[in-house]
């Protein structure tokens, strides 16, 4: 099966050589942190991280033909129990009552030490992909 790279001018392209998104088959993977696309984090700001984790989502689906819809599961990762109400409030205002399946995870940090929010998503594209 052959996989194809995604990517949007919407989302910061880091330093590291990784895949802004991946389709392989009828699933996309994708995994973003809080950064506006000029590569900032809103430091100590959950909300607006998880703001910004959704966008560059959907900012990704929208380029490989889907949207925030398409999402059958996310991994969220948040480094505070502080955060775990303010990111819950933007996650669930962006997803809604048909929010997909979730795992989520306090962890002890993550690649940056202004990073407090990370958002892991598979979406299901069907014909889309």
């Amino acid at each position: 099966m052959p996989k194809r790279i995604i990517s949007s001018d919407r989302v910061y392209k880091g330093r590291l050589p990784f895949a802004q998104a991946t389709v392989a088959g009828d699933f996309m993977f994708v995994c973003c942190i809080g950064t506006d696309r000029d590569g900032k984090l809103a430091v100590g700001d959950p909300r607006r991280q998880t703001q910004q984790c959704i966008d560059n989502i959907k900012a990704l689906l929208e380029e490989a033909g889907g949207n925030l819809a398409d999402v059958v599961k996310c991994t969220v990762y948040v480094t505070d129990r502080a955060y775990w109400e303010p990111m819950n409030e933007v996650y669930f205002a962006n997803f809604g009552e048909a929010s997909p399946h979730r795992v989520s995870c306090i962890v002890n940090g993550l690649g940056s030490p202004d990073c407090i929010v990370e958002i892991d998503a598979t979406a299901y594209l069907g014909e889309k992909a």
